[in-house]
């Protein structure tokens, strides 16, 4: 692993162990399209033993795969904006005017079977929902005591969580992907890096490790230029 920079100080990315651990399982096993035995996941304490596994899980770089990660996503995108015409890389990615931006990236994603969750981003008013919920499980056992308290915050929560559920389903969200073309391909291979694999896309160490140090980074918030193989999840 050459590519990685191995000098910097050790730390943690600071998952604690409050589901965490298991949904960056579940986000690693979605994005490489693998699986991790019990063993596995249990005996991974560092990015480093992490990589290793999940590369010794990717079809081997030298068995038919032969296509270029990004070209493949571009190619479906092409198709996506202008059927079997095409549009140059440079060409800027911007919502139709006759679409909201979560019709736009559903129709994106439809059309070339990508996930491209990063377009777009939920509005403010569903941010602030989402926080509620945190906020009123705080706040309910400070103003109630016992057993109340528990009813209280179950019952609080319970509110706030259906209201953002409620919200999230028909928020328009707002479009932040602001790049060409190539971007977008670039930044959609990355993201759906198993799925093109598994159709015979040329994988590197460097898309690996940049993949799953994205996916760390949106769990957890730690810079993925900070991270090294020795780098603890706990």
């Amino acid at each position: 692993m050459s590519h990685l920079n191995k000098s910097q100080e050790l730390k943690s990315v600071g998952i604690i162990g409050d589901g965490d651990d298991v949904q960056l399982i579940e986000d690693l096993e979605s994005a490489f399209k693998i699986t991790f035995s019990d063993e596995e996941a249990e005996s991974i304490f560092t990015l480093g033993e992490a990589f290793e596994v999940v590369c010794s899980k990717l079809p081997s770089s030298q068995k038919l795969q032969n296509k270029c990660l990004t070209a493949m996503a571009y190619y479906r995108l092409n198709k996506a904006f202008c059927g079997h015409g095409k549009i140059k890389l440079s060409t800027r990615v911007e919502v139709p005017v006759d679409l909201s931006p979560r019709s736009f990236q559903r129709q994106l994603e439809e059309m070339t079977n990508l996930k491209l969750d990063f377009l777009t981003k939920a509005s403010l008013w569903v941010v602030i929902l989402s926080l509620l919920q945190f906020v009123t499980w705080i706040v309910a056992p400070i103003m109630f005591s016992g057993f109340i308290a528990i009813l209280v915050g179950i019952l609080v929560v319970a509110v706030s969580h259906t209201l953002w559920r409620f919200a999230d389903s028909i928020d328009e969200r707002v479009w932040v992907f602001d790049g060409t073309l190539g971007d977008l391909s670039r930044q959609a291979s990355e993201v759906n890096l198993g799925q093109l694999v598994s159709l015979g896309g040329r994988w590197t160490e460097s898309d690996v490790w940049k993949t799953m140090t994205t996916i760390i980074h949106d769990l957890t918030g730690f810079p993925p230029e900070n991270m090294t193989p020795e780098t603890k999840f706990i």
